[in-house]
């Protein structure tokens, strides 16, 4: 499982524009509209890329959580 935060980081003050939970990288990019290769770079790469440096550009970030153990 993945989740997708989306936010502008204003002064002290993070918008959150986007923050979902997703199965898989395939699921993010369809639902965000980004190719499958560009969330997975973003998912692998913590360094910012260079699309990335720019004053309004929004932070991106997918990070893999823990799957839930369930119970028996």
């Amino acid at each position: 499982m993945y989740n997708c935060r989306i936010y502008h980081n204003i002064g002290e003050t993070d918008v959150i524009l986007h923050n979902k939970n997703y199965k898989c990288l395939k699921d993010i990019s369809e639902d965000l509209g980004l190719t499958y290769q560009q969330v997975a770079d973003l998912s692998s790469r913590k360094d910012k890329k260079k699309y990335q440096k720019f004053k309004y550009f929004p932070e991106i970030k997918i990070t893999k959580v823990m799957d839930e153990i369930k119970s028996v």
